[in-house]
């Protein structure tokens, strides 16, 4: 195979191809036997047409599907004798083949970017420091308790505190059922402070099984769900039962209900605070990350082929996609047309794609490694937190993931030890 490399800009490259006769004569030659097989032509048995007779009705067709089929392999051939790495796949132009003769192309790329990085010391940064108080740990404690409640059906009026199970009817403004909008077995929590609105709950006191009663109330401003915040609802409830919840008491027996490995109520308290400073810790870890990815960008400006963004944004909406007909959903309408891409994708694709380009740029100048050392402390870091055996992380399908993850965990540790760091208490 003959190669040569034209520059086109700093980094559009054309790539022209010259692939030997006898290479793709070699090719033919198994499809034509390949197709020889599975032809059934009247007068001959079912592979036993001519390969003459073959030749002259189908050479043009066979010769187009071997070199559509062989031009990916030529490709990635071409590409790597050049040491060019794609940022993007190819496109082929200039084609063109003869019986007998050599084939030549021309495939269109732009190169993956090698950068260098200019500045990664002296970023100013902020780290968040937050002192576990005795208050998080019992607020903790507190939503403890309330998953491990238990309920007990009672004949008496809903109060604050119960269960209420009811069957809900939206009406309208005039007081008429609004068909189809019916809701059978709801799970009320009388007092939640997440409750949608606290008006239906108030509204609702009193109430006992058997029971029915029309309630108008409005929705928190607040709620997640914009459609619904603020808005005004009109239902007829019908109550099923009314639930008392009981609180477990706070001791060492709940503990043990909570894990086998807890003896006593200080072992989880002081379970609970580690814990949360772990998340604490980690979390400002992750804000550093942030911010030093955020510097390293800015003061290091480059810009990135378009077919690379591009082809990283089709890259995940394919896999968005992929991911939806896994879960069942039918999106055959997604690939009817291109979508319309945002400037906040675009913006994000860029800086996913610039982030990682400069920390593996980081990685190569600061020569940083990961050794077998490195991994097999992380993996059994790993495992000890959940609870699995050495052996059983290293066979994990996501081996080389971790790996990756150990590395980049270096490259912020050298980040992080080389920027200006103020400490703000939240």
């Amino acid at each position: 195979m003959k190669t040569n490399v034209v520059e086109k800009g700093k980094w559009g490259r054309e790539l022209e191809v010259e692939v030997p006769a006898e290479r793709i004569e070699k090719e033919l030659a198994s499809a034509y036997k390949h197709f020889q097989k599975r032809l059934e032509l009247p007068g001959f048995r079912k592979g036993k047409v001519p390969l003459r007779l073959i030749k002259t009705r189908y050479a043009d067709a066979i010769r187009s599907d071997v070199i559509n089929d062989i031009l990916p392999t030529l490709v990635e051939e071409a590409t790597r004798e050049t040491g060019l790495v794609p940022a993007a796949p190819p496109k082929i132009s200039k084609l063109d083949h003869e019986p007998g003769q050599e084939l030549t192309f021309t495939a269109t790329l732009d190169i993956w970017p090698e950068i260098e990085v200019e500045h990664y010391e002296g970023f100013e940064v902020t780290k968040s420091v937050h002192e576990i108080a005795d208050e998080d740990v019992e607020g903790q404690f507190k939503e403890l308790q309330e998953r491990q409640a238990t309920e007990q059906l009672v004949e008496r009026p809903l109060e604050k505190g119960d269960v209420l199970i009811a069957d809900l009817q939206k009406l309208d403004d005039g007081g008429l059922p609004i068909i189809g909008e019916r809701f059978e077995e709801r799970y009320f929590l009388i007092g939640n402070e997440d409750a949608p609105s606290p008006e239906f709950e108030e509204a609702l006191i009193g109430i006992a099984a058997g029971d029915e009663r029309q309630v108008k109330f409005k929705y928190r401003d607040d709620m997640p769900n914009e459609e619904l915040a603020g808005e005004e609802q009109h239902f007829s409830v019908s109550a099923r039962e009314v639930r008392q919840r009981q609180l477990p008491e706070l001791d060492d027996e709940f503990a043990k209900d909570v894990g086998e490995q807890f003896n006593s109520l200080d072992d989880l308290r002081q379970h609970i605070g580690e814990q949360m400073k772990q998340r604490w810790d980690y979390m400002a870890r992750q804000q550093l990350r942030h911010e030093l990815t955020t510097q390293l960008i800015e003061k290091n400006a480059f810009d990135l082929p378009e077919s690379m963004v591009d082809n990283y944004l089709r890259t995940m909406r394919q896999a968005q996609q992929d991911q939806g007909h896994d879960h069942g959903h039918d999106h055959d309408h997604d690939h009817d047309h291109d979508h319309d891409v945002s400037d906040e994708e675009r913006d994000q694709a860029v800086r996913r794609l610039k982030s990682y380009l400069l920390i593996e740029a980081v990685r190569k100048q600061a020569e940083i490694e990961v050794s077998d050392e490195d991994l097999e402390t992380y993996l059994q870091e790993r495992a000890t937190e959940m609870g699995i055996e050495l052996a059983d992380m290293k066979r994990s399908a996501r081996l080389d993931d971790m790996r990756r993850e150990v590395e980049e965990n270096k490259i912020f540790d050298l980040l992080i030890e080389k920027a200006k760091i103020t400490e703000e208490k939240v």
